[in-house]
């Protein structure tokens, strides 16, 4: 039975007192000053609020020109762009909340709620074994090598399609997802489950997800990760060349390859679906510009990553203000890739923790907007997310 410890359900509407982000920020009474003077914080850095909902980046601004390090009497929201590289990068701060004596995920008692992290949310030296070993199966040279099997998936996608159709649900989606599943040796027969399995995952990022989603998820959990042990142990007696097969060959056992290839299908299909979206936003008001360009400038002006969250193990001074230890700290991407005193976008993050599936995403970006024929947008739907950026629907015609 899942236990709830936390609200069912939630409304912008009957509550605003009990509600907050995943960095802690609360909510709080209503300020009689103007909204262009006083700092943004609570439900006004959600897409819950309608001004961040149709313009995020112009809350970020004001809060970055505010106050770039803010405590809220919560917890801290960095945004300029300065502190928020050097923090990416600072030792200081860790990835697993357990540190600091907080659970992973509070919201509920289940076994994805209370499943040990995984490599993304572990800290040195647990993340550095785990990451060497990946990193020596997910190579430059293996990345580029699959460049024409991104071409074809692609092809494959786009051949039987209408002249209009939702590009999210009939291309980034089942792009993403093919492409990520093959690279680690997923058989095609299985690509339709993945896909239904990754999306219900994807409720793990609703705020308050309720008892039924909660079951959906484990549900979802629990045939992903059986299928994904039956896949590691063929590639055991019958390996191939795909990035099970390489792992498999690596110094990790049984469950952390199942956990890691786990990790990569979920954090790479629902990652790289945002940023197809939202570089096709951006492509259909380009001037010709090349496909590189529209997505390196879309990973700085609109990544699919907003925010991620941090947790300091000691007093840090950064930008003139004390994070105090044990406090929750959210690191504000997409408002430091806007700051004026940006440099090289922070999309993939920096330090210890750079996305390892950078190079793939971007990739598979790329493929997707040059083999796509012209196109105008028909109307879009942003999907509502505390963490992420990216669209629900996007409705678009072929020219």
């Amino acid at each position: 039975m899942l236990t709830r410890i936390t609200r069912q359900s939630y409304s912008a509407e009957k509550d605003k007192t009990a509600f907050s982000t995943p960095g802690g920020v609360g909510f709080s009474p209503p300020d009689p000053e103007s909204t262009m003077t006083r700092i943004p914080q609570g439900i006004e850095l959600t897409p819950f609020d309608a001004e961040f909902a149709r313009d995020p980046y112009a809350v970020y601004a004001r809060l970055r020109e505010a106050a770039p390090v803010h405590y809220d009497g919560t917890s801290y929201t960095v945004s300029g762009y300065r502190e928020v590289a050097e923090l990416l990068r600072d030792r200081r701060l860790s990835v697993d909340p357990r540190r600091v004596g907080q659970r992973r995920d509070p919201r509920a008692d289940n076994p994805v709620t209370l499943r040990p992290p995984d490599m993304m949310n572990l800290d040195d030296p647990d993340h550095a074994r785990l990451r060497r070993e990946v990193s020596r199966a997910f190579t430059q040279v293996s990345v580029a090598d699959f460049e024409p099997r991104i071409r074809r998936i692609a092809a494959q996608l786009l051949q039987d399609l209408p002249r209009q159709f939702d590009a999210i649900a009939c291309y980034a989606g089942p792009l993403s997802t093919r492409v990520i599943a093959e690279y680690i040796g997923i058989d095609a027969d299985l690509h339709v489950a993945f896909k239904a399995w990754t999306d219900t995952l994807l409720m793990q990022g609703y705020p308050m997800p309720t008892e039924a989603q909660w079951q959906a998820i484990v549900a979802a959990d629990a045939s992903m990760r059986a299928c994904i042990g039956e896949i590691v142990d063929a590639r055991a007696h019958a390996p191939g060349d795909d990035l099970v097969s390489r792992l498999i060959q690596t110094e990790l056992d049984r469950d952390e390859v199942v956990d890691l290839c786990n990790l990569l299908v979920g954090a790479g299909s629902f990652t790289t679906t945002d940023l197809i979206g939202n570089a096709l936003l951006r492509h259909s008001e380009s001037d010709g510009d090349s496909v590189a360009g529209i997505v390196n400038d879309t990973l700085r002006l609109d990544p699919p990553s907003q925010s991620v969250r941090r947790w300091a193990l000691e007093d840090i001074e950064v930008g003139g203000v004390t994070i105090n230890a044990g406090s929750a700290v959210q690191l504000f991407i997409g408002a430091a890739n806007h700051d004026p005193q940006a440099g090289p976008h922070l999309a993939f993050g920096r330090g210890v923790h750079h996305c390892l599936g950078a190079m793939l995403a971007r990739l598979v970006a790329q493929v997707a907007l040059d083999i796509l024929p012209p196109f105008d947008i028909l109307a879009c739907k942003r999907r509502k997310s505390l963490l992420f950026r990216g669209c629900s629907e996007l409705l678009i015609a072929l020219r």
